[in-house]
């Protein structure tokens, strides 16, 4: 019942739009508390185990959200998932600023962790009903438009903060209202698909729903890597200066985002399985050239080389859930986002493991090895899928 229900949803110019700024919203909303992290650390006078404990709330609570996200389309449709998520992270955003001691930070960041993995895995599942409905491959476009929303607030927030002088609790009431005006504009168009009240009610991945979030995971894993020990490579190991040493992290993103615009096209012109391919096997090439190039404008090349690489892996293996039939596409995307964040989570205590007890550079040559994994257990999938 639920499949005929996505045979017959329909989506124009107006739905892709509402997509794209659904994504835009959860990159915007994130990436504004990001943003305000110096500010509530000096505001609270803690030290950086007490935040540490802060910002698990935020893992835990999006853990336990995400699966949760997709079962929960058996009761509210997509579109209310969205705006209800939207609703709440812009809520804990606001009231951030303004909280007096340290344990009211921790309802309120559960709160946005909640919010946050309900929301990614809405959006996820609106691109993915709105990719199938429109017939067309729009997927890494949104996935771009989440990148705009980190960028946007993020220079929005630092030009309001040393410009024009602005408090944090002022600029997150500020941000808040914008994402309440997108809402207004966007929210009527996204899909008001309902999963069917008879599906099973568990998000655990199946069949190859299973090696899909596998791939994901290990994405997820080599961009925190990239982002957790990219700026202590070139400091530490490098020897580039710490006022330069964001430079790595700065190319990778502004090159994840330039190539997620044309990724779509690249995906209809030559295949998702081509995609992937050449992603990894780039991805592999890059990570093991970062460990030895020595110079800094030799290693930004690789990192924003990298940024390219990866780029459009999540976003195809998200497209990929429309051929599997092992489960119902909500729990499919909880399932494939639950386990993405995993490697997020899971990542860098890993990571620093390797790090600690070989050598920083070693991290990168790890995951040159990783993501030629990747590519094998792509390749499985494919075979698979085919089939």
């Amino acid at each position: 019942m639920a499949e005929s229900f996505v045979s017959r949803l329909q989506a124009g110019p107006k739905e892709i739009m509402a997509a794209k700024s659904a994504f835009f919203i959860s990159g915007f909303a994130f990436s504004t508390w990001v943003m305000m992290i110096p500010a509530v650390k000096q505001h609270l006078a803690i030290e950086a185990d007490l935040l540490g404990m802060l910002l698990l709330c935020i893992g835990i609570s999006a853990c336990i959200a995400m699966p949760a996200a997709g079962m929960l389309t058996r009761y509210v449709t997509c579109r209310h998932l969205i705006i209800g998520a939207s609703s709440l992270a812009a809520a804990a955003v606001f009231l951030l600023p303004h909280l007096p001691v340290f344990w009211a930070h921790v309802p309120v960041l559960l709160l946005l962790g909640g919010s946050v993995g309900t929301l990614d895995v809405a959006i996820n599942l609106n691109a993915v009903l709105v990719e199938r409905a429109s017939g067309r491959r729009i997927m890494s476009a949104m996935h771009a438009f989440y990148c705009m929303g980190c960028f946007i607030a993020a220079g929005l927030y630092s030009f309001l903060a040393d410009a024009a002088g602005l408090s944090a609790g002022i600029i997150a009431a500020l941000h808040a209202g914008l994402v309440a005006v997108l809402l207004l504009l966007g929210g009527r168009y996204y899909l008001a698909y309902h999963a069917d009240g008879a599906q099973k009610k568990t998000a655990l991945p199946r069949g190859i729903v299973v090696f899909l979030g596998m791939l994901c995971s290990i994405s997820f894993l080599a961009e925190g890597g990239i982002m957790d020990w990219g700026g202590v490579l070139l400091s530490e190991d490098k020897g580039i200066p710490l006022a330069q040493a964001g430079f790595g992290l700065t190319a990778f993103s502004v090159a994840e985002f330039l190539a997620r615009l044309p990724g779509d096209r690249l995906v209809r012109r030559f295949g998702e399985k081509k995609v992937i391919l050449a992603s990894t096997l780039s991805a592999a090439v890059c990570f093991a050239a970062v460990g030895w190039a020595e110079t800094l404008p030799l290693l930004l090349i690789f990192f924003f080389l990298l940024g390219v690489a990866v780029a459009n892996v999540v976003p195809v293996l998200y497209s990929l859930l429309e051929y599997q039939t092992v489960m119902p596409i909500n729990l499919a995307v909880a399932a494939l986002t639950s386990m993405g964040y995993a490697g997020i989570l899971l990542g860098p205590a890993f990571l620093g493991f390797v790090a600690h007890h070989f050598h920083i550079a070693v991290v990168f040559d790890f995951l040159a090895l990783l993501v030629l994994c990747q590519m094998l257990l792509a390749l499985y999938v494919f075979s698979r899928l085919r089939s």
